[in-house]
């Protein structure tokens, strides 16, 4: 058995000797304590439909608790998608949107970390899965990306990363044509990393194993397979460098044969 497997929902979900409710636990509240339980259950049916002024204050008073940490002044919007929030920290001043996920799946050693200031756009969704996602300081994630890893997922600080991003991943087996693809070992290729003040305009993709230097941009739409200079300008699929943000003269073109 691969090591993601048992943060794979499937091996969870079909598991004959977890009950209903442990099913539920381990795969949503990510804790097994009954009165941690119902805690969970009384934030989501109180504090997390709530829209408005009070919706935001009486999270404000009830969220901090199920998290591992929590900053001051954070903010949460409402119908805000939880899972095993206390392997989450969140830094202070940092805004949750409206309808957004934070969903861990993974070991004591792993986490999600955002860090102060932080701004996770509506329809976001950070999600593990026998990996780790840290988010450094005054990073703006627009509305609805996808950040997730069964590896480690970094985002420096200053970073814009536009709407409808997806970043990260893992990869499926394929290799045995007798067995469903959904049922193979999960792979890795080793996260992603994301320099400092990195500007991801909407649409790109950074696949799984690529990383991005300090002070890139990558153009709306591109698809990152391989890792970006830092200060370069990069579009297309694959993105390309085509020019350094301190110059007006073109990228040296890539060696193909490197």
């Amino acid at each position: 058995m691969d090591k993601y497997s048992e943060y794979r929902f499937d091996t969870i979900i079909e598991d004959p000797r977890r009950s209903f409710l442990r099913k539920y636990q381990d795969l949503v509240v990510g804790n097994r304590r009954f009165g941690f339980l119902l805690y969970f259950e009384l934030c989501t049916l109180i504090a997390n439909p709530l829209q408005g002024a009070a919706g935001l204050a009486l999270r404000k008073l009830m969220f901090p608790p199920l998290f591992g940490a929590t900053g001051r002044k954070a903010i949460f919007g409402h119908h805000v998608s939880l899972r095993s929030p206390k392997n989450i920290f969140v830094g202070a001043n940092t805004v949750i949107d409206d309808f957004a996920t934070l969903s861990f799946r993974g070991g004591n050693d792993q986490y999600i970390r955002l860090g102060n200031n932080v701004l996770v756009g509506r329809l976001s969704m950070l999600k593990t899965r026998g990996g780790s996602i840290e988010v450094e300081d005054h990073v703006h994630i627009g509305p609805n990306c996808h950040l997730g890893s069964a590896g480690v997922l970094k985002v420096g600080q200053y970073s814009l990363i536009g709407s409808n991003c997806f970043i990260g991943g893992l990869q499926h087996g394929y290799e045995d044509s007798d067995k469903p693809i959904v049922k193979q070992a999960l792979k890795s290729r080793g996260g992603v990393t994301i320099g400092r003040d990195v500007w991801l305009g909407a649409g790109v993709t950074v696949l799984d194993g690529a990383n991005i230097g300090d002070g890139a941009i990558v153009g709306a739409g591109s698809v990152v397979t391989k890792d970006i200079p830092a200060y370069t300008i990069a579009v297309g699929s694959p993105a390309r460098a085509v020019r350094r943000r301190d110059s007006t003269t073109d990228a040296q073109p890539e060696d193909e044969n490197a």
